[in-house]
């Protein structure tokens, strides 16, 4: 690189970030910000703050940093970022966070009273939270000509919000045995699936359309947990990973999102072996021009 293609960019207080190269069409991250954000394994410890306590009524919300550190990696100052399935307002907190347009559908209004909320508590703008099913809001967007350069979101995750943690009863040394855990996760929706299969149907009707406000060349990225359910490792990342390619997508990568803050359980001891699932996949696809 020549020294006039590059210049040496400097935080809020005064620390260089390293020299960022003017060719940089993806990010506006410097070459040290790209070696270490490039990494599959995200290991940062994101701490419960933006508003966490009022955010966490939705089970499956994700930390805003992160969002706002993943949006840094695919955008520019001032791009637009699409969630689907905005929830309580993870992915739109982000964008605010560092300096992004965003809009969010989000079918239940109680979650989209929570993010005005917590933008309240944050003191930032409120970005645009659309309530509705994305079914029949996107279309309306795609009329209207909206395009993004970015889509982030936390699909929704079958049924596993509402099944139980652990099979059976369990017990501790010197106690009684306990019916099951039931999961922390409290319900994202109230709609329940008849099947994965429908489930996958479900979301691959809203991925059909999100990808059609999806600028050529540009990066759509998918938060999704793996689940154990019923004696069965259940690899949904590969499910929703085979809704985009189906999409004529590109997959560019798999990153890993291992959350230090999760607590470890004993599941199956002395029976058999069940993971203890502290990580999700972000998965990440390009939709390319063709030819």
């Amino acid at each position: 690189m020549k020294d006039n293609d590059k210049k040496e960019l400097f935080d809020e207080n005064g620390n260089s970030r390293g020299f960022y190269s003017i060719k940089n069409q993806l990010n506006d991250l410097t070459g040290k910000e790209w070696v270490y954000w490039s990494k599959s394994v995200i290991n940062k410890q994101y701490p419960p703050d933006a508003s966490h306590k009022i955010r966490s009524q939705h089970g499956g919300q994700k930390p805003p940093r992160l969002c706002a550190d993943i949006i840094k990696i695919f955008t520019k100052a001032e791009e637009s970022v699409l969630d689907p399935f905005a929830g309580a307002g993870g992915t739109l907190l982000g964008a605010s966070l560092c300096g992004r347009k965003a809009t969010g559908i989000e079918i239940d209004a109680g979650y989209i009273d929570i993010y005005k909320e917590a933008c309240q508590l944050e003191k930032v703008p409120v970005q645009t939270m659309l309530i509705g099913d994305s079914n029949t809001m996107l279309p309306g967007l795609l009329q209207e000509g909206a395009l993004f350069d970015f889509i982030l979101t936390d699909v929704p995750y079958w049924n596993m919000d509402k099944v139980d943690r652990s099979k059976g009863k369990y017990k501790k040394v010197g106690e009684a045995q306990k019916l099951n855990k039931q999961s922390k996760l409290k319900e994202f929706t109230e709609i329940a699936y008849q099947d994965k299969a429908a489930w996958l149907d479900s979301l691959s009707s809203v991925f059909t359309q999100a990808v059609k406000l999806l600028k050529q060349n540009h990066y759509l990225a998918v938060f999704i947990g793996d689940m154990y359910n019923k004696g069965q490792y259940h690899f949904l990342s590969a499910d929703v990973a085979q809704i985009l390619y189906n999409l004529n997508l590109t997959m560019k990568a798999n990153l890993v999102w291992y959350d230090v803050s999760k607590s470890l359980h004993v599941y199956g001891y002395q029976y058999q072996f069940i993971p203890s699932l502290i990580h999700q996949n972000i998965l990440i696809f390009r939709k390319e021009s063709k030819g």
